[in-house]
Formats: C-alpha cells, sequence, structure tokens
C-alpha cells in the first residue's frame, strides 16, 4: 500500500530516506499528487491520475524549483484538463514536439535545476565547463535531432587536448543528457558509456612529492609571482590543504589571535567542518595578505570581492616558469598537498593525526567502528605537526634550523 500523509514543507525539506521512496499528498483537493524522494536528496513531484481506464503520471518537476503550493495548483489545473477529456500527458507530448528545445535551452534549464544543488566550487567548475560545451556544441541545435557521433567527435578533440578535461566533460554532458531524457525532450542519452580514456603512457600531470631543490625552486617562484596567487601557492605548501577549499577561505573564517582557520561544512570537501592549527609561517603569510585583501583572504584582482578563480591555469604558467631552470617541474597544487603529507610523515606524524590534518573522512588506520567512536581531533597533536613543518621547511629554504614554538589556542 502506498505511503500518504498530509505533506508540509517542513516535512519534504528534513526528509532523507535509505531507499527511493513515493509519498501520496492527503490534503483535501491535492489528490494524485506524488512526492518522490531518493537517498540522493533528490526531491520531484508527480501527478498520478486515470485516463481512458489507463494509468497515467505527469512529472511536475523538482522540489525547490517547484514549492508544495505550486504543485497543488498544478495538480487543480490538470484536473480541469481531465474533465474537458484532455489527457495532460498528451497534450504535453504535443506542446513539446511543436516546440522542441534546444541544446541552449537544455543548459539553462540544467543550471537552473541541478547546478543549485552542488557545492560552490563545483558549481563554478561545472559552469565554466558547461559554456565551452555551449560554445563548441552550438546552443541552437534541437537535442531531439542530435546524434551520440556528435558528442563523441566533441569529447575526441577535448581528449585530444586534455584527456582529463574530457572525462570531466563526459560526466557533465551525461548528466544534463539524463536530466533531458527524465523531462522526454529527448529519447536516449546519447552521452552515456562514451570511453574518454587517457592515452597509454601519458598523463595531463603527475602527482609526486617535491625534493628540497624543488621546494625551494617553487617557494622563490611563488615568491616572485603576482599576489594573491603566490601567497595561494605558498599556504597550501605550508598547510597541506585543498586548492578549491582554500581558495575558498574568509577572513571571518581565521582567528589569528587563535591561530586557527575554520574551514566551513559546505566548503569542505567530505561536507564536514574542518579546524586548521596554523603555524608561524602560515600566520607571517596571512599578515602580508590582510593589507591586500578583506572578504575573501585570496580575492581576485580581476573581479574584486569574488575569490581568486582557475588555480589550475596559475600552476600551469608557474610549470612553464620552471622551464627557465635547470631542472623544469611538473607542477600542480595536488603535488603540494602530496609533499605536505610525505613530509609530514617523515617526521614522525602518526597517520591518525596527518588524517585529521588532511580532513579525510576515514581518520587514518583503523576500522570504521574505530573512527565512530573516536571523536578525539588531536587538536595539540596537529599543532605540533604544524610547526614541526614549518621549522622543517625553514631550514629547507634558509638552511637555518629554529626552535619548535608551538602555536597555543588561546583560551
Amino acid at each position: 500500500m502506498a505511503n500518504r500523509k498530509k505533506l508540509t514543507d517542513t516535512y519534504i525539506s528534513s526528509l532523507k530516506t535509505d531507499k527511493r521512496i513515493e509519498i501520496y499528498d492527503d490534503t483535501k483537493g491535492a489528490g494524485g499528487l506524488v512526492l518522490r524522494a531518493t537517498p540522493t536528496g533528490h526531491k520531484s513531484f508527480a501527478f498520478r491520475y486515470w485516463y481512458q481506464g489507463q494509468s497515467r503520471q505527469y512529472t511536475i518537476g523538482r522540489y525547490g524549483t517547484w514549492s508544495l503550493k505550486d504543485a497543488r495548483d498544478e495538480v487543480k489545473e490538470l484536473k480541469k484538463l481531465i474533465d474537458r477529456g484532455i489527457d495532460p500527458v498528451q497534450r504535453k507530448q504535443t506542446e513539446r514536439e511543436a516546440r522542441p528545445m534546444t541544446f541552449g535551452g537544455v543548459i539553462e534549464r540544467y543550471k537552473a535545476d541541478h547546478l543549485q544543488t552542488l557545492r560552490e566550487s563545483t558549481r563554478i567548475d561545472r559552469l565554466r565547463r558547461l559554456k565551452v560545451i555551449e560554445k563548441e556544441i552550438g546552443a541552437k541545435r534541437y537535442v531531439k535531432d542530435m546524434k551520440r557521433g556528435d558528442i563523441v567527435g566533441f569529447l575526441d578533440n577535448a581528449k585530444r587536448r586534455a584527456p582529463v578535461n574530457a572525462q570531466k566533460l563526459q560526466v557533465i554532458l551525461s548528466s544534463m543528457f539524463n536530466y533531458a531524457v527524465d523531462r522526454e525532450w529527448m529519447k536516449v542519452n546519447i552521452a552515456a558509456g562514451i570511453s574518454v580514456k587517457r592515452p597509454q603512457g601519458k598523463t595531463e600531470w603527475e602527482n609526486v612529492a617535491y625534493d628540497n631543490e624543488e621546494i625551494k625552486k617553487l617557494w622563490r617562484i611563488f615568491s616572485d609571482h603576482v599576489e594573491p596567487v603566490g601567497s595561494f601557492f605558498r599556504f597550501l605548501m605550508v598547510t597541506g590543504q585543498r586548492a578549491g577549499e582554500t581558495r575558498l577561505a574568509e577572513w571571518k573564517d581565521i582567528d589569528l589571535d587563535k591561530c586557527t582557520w575554520t574551514i566551513p561544512a559546505e566548503n569542505a570537501k567530505n561536507k564536514s567542518e574542518h579546524h586548521v592549527p596554523l603555524s608561524d609561517k602560515a600566520i607571517e603569510i596571512l599578515l602580508e595578505l590582510k593589507q591586500w585583501t578583506k572578504g575573501y583572504v585570496f580575492e581576485s584582482l580581476v573581479q574584486p570581492g569574488q575569490p581568486i578563480t582557475h588555480p589550475s591555469k596559475a600552476a600551469q604558467r608557474i610549470k612553464e616558469l620552471t622551464k627557465r631552470t635547470k631542472k623544469k617541474i611538473d607542477f600542480n597544487t595536488h603535488s603540494l598537498r602530496t609533499t605536505f603529507a610525505t613530509r609530514q610523515a617523515g617526521l614522525g606524524t602518526p597517520p591518525q593525526v596527518l588524517s585529521k590534518l588532511l580532513n579525510h573522512k576515514k581518520s587514518g588506520a583503523g576500522s570504521d567502528i574505530t573512527a565512530l567512536y573516536n571523536r578525539y581531533d588531536y587538536d595539540e597533536e596537529k599543532r605540533l605537526a604544524m610547526q614541526k613543518w614549518s621549522r622543517e621547511l625553514h631550514r629547507i629554504l634558509t638552511g637555518e634550523t629554529a626552535e619548535i614554538y608551538v602555536m597555543k589556542k588561546s583560551s
């Protein structure tokens, strides 16, 4: 028997489920309105009705785009059509065939309906790639007439330029065409299952841990680079945090007195708030930036009030600059994180503490059950580890040793 409930916005917005469910709205006058929910958090409305002895389903739309009140009003209008002998599904199909959806139209609807559910850094990346997709494929084409070969050709060209980017474009296209199929704008997902593998023996970049000479060379280049990008890369080397999360750092999340940076859950990859102890070298970088930026720590010079964008492009410029030296460095931002983790392990940082520093979902060695009960966040151990790396980095850059001074949190 189907679930029935008098739906409210409070109930729908807080609803979570571990399986796909459907709930009929038991509110008077809303008979046939169905709320569908999935474990991923997707919630949508549909209308179930009988027409000429057959059960029919009319998709209304995603919750959020459609409010509960709007969905109920839509059901009332659809019932009026049925009373006049008109099948809502058939009318929708007729209108769709009369006004076919363009590729550009799908992109705009997809952005409005789907991208709002993503965290900011992912949304910005998707918007940038969608702009490229729309420009190269063409916005005015009708999606019902598009062929799989069109997408294969587009992705082949992208793969020749950058294999990893081509893989990401394929994922976006497949997601977008699934969205279009669900709304019956096209019959099949023409991007599904297209293989965009990297050529054997070739990679866009290699993830490595840098040696002492490479660290010194990169630090010099970072220091000479335009701000705040140069400080951004130095800060990544010092703290070992993710580039996407660091890019979004705001001054309101940094406590210079307590030497702590709090990464909000909405900016964190694993959706968990993360407290990063700041070493003396990290504080030094921040104090230099404090006089230049306001809201975002690494504020864009091109778009004031916004964080820097496309750090991968800046990383490519850094990589090009290393060609002018004796030894070219295959530079990328993730290798700074790898270097940090490798050096921390070499300094004797325990796996559990390192995992906490890196904000991994599973806390180092041990089972999920151990992680569940081990709520201790290793605050002092993290601070000591950060300061050890700061001291070691100072030794690498200057040849001088330094005392370990742990920047303790103020009470």
